[in-house]
């Protein structure tokens, strides 16, 4: 499905803290927000239920965007910084935001406390291949198991396709970052999960990956109603049990994301010493889990790899 581009000024802050819900352990990140929507179709994605018409929202007012960034960064050299850009687009899938990651890569070149990550479920690296990789440019994909991908994430490229990419990348010189989220739980996923971390670590060695987050699948009411009425009023992964918590979404039930995030965590940490955390997790499941504690939030960003994991 094609979608349009529609362009409107933002009037707004170009940069915000990442949308960490309450009472859940926030990962110091911050979002750099170029437009809203993406080219893709993802049953699951919140964007469905932000927007509707399917369009996608690109700001043209980029000079303000990168006015906003040089004084947020130029305001805190002593700080370690973490950006992404992949929240409210899939950064990389759009090719009339090339120009502007391209921009921002040469304005962080020589700000080793700023990381700035391009998140992607496509296999457009071009731009990037293009230019000489900086350690301060991180590249990632988010990863489901390929029948997922063809189920539930139409238009993106396969499993292989964006592990190859990720290969292509590091070959290069560029470090990645890997996203497991949404995670599936039901009773025959788990497995499936397994299953790709074989694979992602038979094409790309742990010493590349930067970071490598997980979040079970959740949802507000509202993208409930949104993924139904997009689906015909049905969608197998809403037939699983949730529990509402606290900050108004609900989630599979805490022995069910413990127990994926503890199996999959190990089997990542059979293959490196890579830094695993949770996305929009509370202090008490952290406590439960087997292969980190939630001090590794504090420890994301590159400059602080010689810390203990």
């Amino acid at each position: 499905m094609k979608r349009n581009i529609i362009y409107k000024e933002n009037k707004g802050s170009f940069i915000k803290e990442c949308p960490c819900s309450p009472g859940r352990l926030s990962c110091n990140y911050y979002i750099i927000v170029p437009g809203m929507g993406c080219p893709f179709s993802c049953s699951y994605c919140f964007l469905n239920f932000y927007s509707k018409n399917k369009d996608i929202l690109l700001y043209p007012n980029i000079d303000k965007l990168i006015e906003e960034f040089k004084n947020f960064i130029g305001q805190r050299n002593n700080e370690l910084l973490r950006f992404g850009t992949g929240e409210f687009v899939d950064s990389l899938a759009i090719k009339e935001l090339d120009t502007l990651n391209m921009t921002l890569a040469d304005i962080i070149k020589d700000r080793p406390n700023v990381v700035i990550e391009f998140k992607t479920k496509s296999s457009n690296i071009h731009s990037f291949l293009n230019r000489p990789a900086q350690d301060n440019i991180i590249l990632s994909w988010s990863l489901n198991p390929q029948w997922i991908i063809d189920k539930e994430e139409k238009g993106t490229a396969n499993l292989e396709n964006r592990l190859l990419s990720a290969k292509a990348a590091i070959k290069h010189g560029y470090n990645i970052a890997l996203h497991l989220d949404p995670i599936f739980m039901s009773e025959k996923t788990l497995n499936d999960y397994l299953e790709l971390i074989d694979m992602v670590f038979d094409i790309i060695p742990a010493s590349s990956v930067k970071w490598l987050s997980m979040g079970g699948f959740r949802y507000i009411d509202d993208l409930k109603i949104s993924i139904l009425e997009n689906n015909d009023g049905k969608k197998w992964y809403l037939g699983e049990e949730y529990i509402k918590c606290e900050d108004g979404k609900y989630r599979y039930p805490r022995f069910i994301r413990l127990k994926f995030y503890n199996k999959i965590g190990e089997k990542i940490r059979e293959k490196g010493a890579i830094k695993i955390y949770l996305c929009m997790e509370g202090e008490s499941l952290w406590s439960d889990i087997s292969w980190s504690d939630h001090n590794i939030l504090e420890k994301l960003h590159p400059l602080t790899d010689s810390l203990s994991l």
